[in-house]
């Protein structure tokens, strides 16, 4: 990593990350629950369970030491340049109602990472359950869409400020939210191949997602690119009905993300193979062994590709990829 790089992000084995290191911003792990420790704020494991028995911990390494702690409900930790921070919500506080349970959430985030001097949002997680079970004619994804809004709203956050973001379901009580803040905007990319998710027509939900499909962001010494959850999605239609078809349009989605980023993705030549990170949701665990000998064929063996069981944004979706080149 060159010294002048603010943050990176690499694949360990738990034995690689024995022993300390002060400059570890983030170290995020996958299991059967949710464990986040104010405690221990650089450290998250998600109830997204892995697919393979020797899945890689995630790993986000500055140039420098952190600092970390918490404020409340939030951990945290950060460099001069960069702030991560989460939020585990317990839907109990809000008679599980997902709705005011993210709007709390985003509140907080939104509050935080600019209190902390880090007012540009890069990328955002949300990881909650049941993402299709149907409250009072919405769908729990809905209803955090709608929370989400309502908190987006207040800030003012723009359309074109909204950050690349992932919504998943996991196997486990709780909405986690976290994120990545710099002290200086990205530059939101949009997929030519879809229409931009804020611009949904209405039948997916009263309030539309609002993230970006990607955010480009130029720090010094290496451009990153920080990919949404993408999905075979192309305009706003949900493409195919089997898994592979529908991985095989993700590609071309994926293809499309980094040629519209331009010249600071130049050496990726467009293949989403070269890229830091792949993290592979998929709907049915019974898939995972087509997926992964679909992946291999198309970007090689080496892809840097962790695959978890997640449910996906919509019902009929059932593979999505999110990426980082970092």
């Amino acid at each position: 990593m060159s010294e002048s790089t603010p943050l990176t992000v690499r694949l360990l084995t738990e034995s690689e990350l024995a022993t300390r290191d002060p400059r570890r911003l983030a170290v995020i792990r996958f299991g059967q629950e949710n464990l986040l420790d104010p405690a221990r704020p650089t450290e998250l494991t998600l109830a997204l369970p892995p697919l393979a028995a020797d899945t890689p911990v995630e790993v986000w390494e500055a140039n420098e030491p952190v600092a970390a702690g918490c404020d409340h409900d939030l951990g945290y930790a950060h460099t001069r340049d960069a702030l991560f921070g989460w939020i585990l919500v317990d839907e109990a506080r809000f008679d599980h109602d997902m709705d005011q349970a993210a709007e709390y959430a985003y509140d907080r985030v939104l509050a935080f990472h600019r209190a902390m001097g880090f007012p540009s949002l890069l990328r955002i997680w949300n990881y909650f359950p049941h993402l299709h079970d149907e409250v009072d004619g919405l769908d729990r994804y809905q209803a955090f869409c709608l929370g989400r809004h309502r908190a987006l709203e207040r800030v003012p956050l723009t359309e074109g400020e909204l950050p690349a973001a992932t919504a998943i379901g996991t196997t486990a009580p709780g909405l986690v939210v976290y994120f990545l803040a710099g002290r200086e905007p990205g530059i939101q990319i949009e997929n030519p191949r879809q229409v931009s998710a804020f611009h949904y027509p209405r039948r997916y939900g009263p309030k539309s997602p609002s993230f970006s499909r990607a955010t480009l962001k130029p720090w010094p010494g290496k451009p990153h690119l920080y990919i949404s959850g993408t999905a075979s999605i192309v305009g706003h239609e949900t493409l195919h009905t089997d898994v592979i078809t529908q991985l095989d349009e993700i590609l071309e989605n994926l293809r499309a993300l980094i040629g519209s980023a331009g010249d600071p993705m130049a050496t990726l030549e467009g293949n989403p193979g070269a890229l830091s990170l792949l993290k592979v949701y998929v709907r049915h665990a019974q898939d995972v062994d087509a997926v992964r000998s679909r992946l291999q064929e198309a970007l090689g063996p080496k892809a840097p590709a962790i695959y978890l069981r997640g449910d996906i944004c919509r019902d009929d979706l059932l593979v999505e990829i999110e990426g980082l080149h970092a």
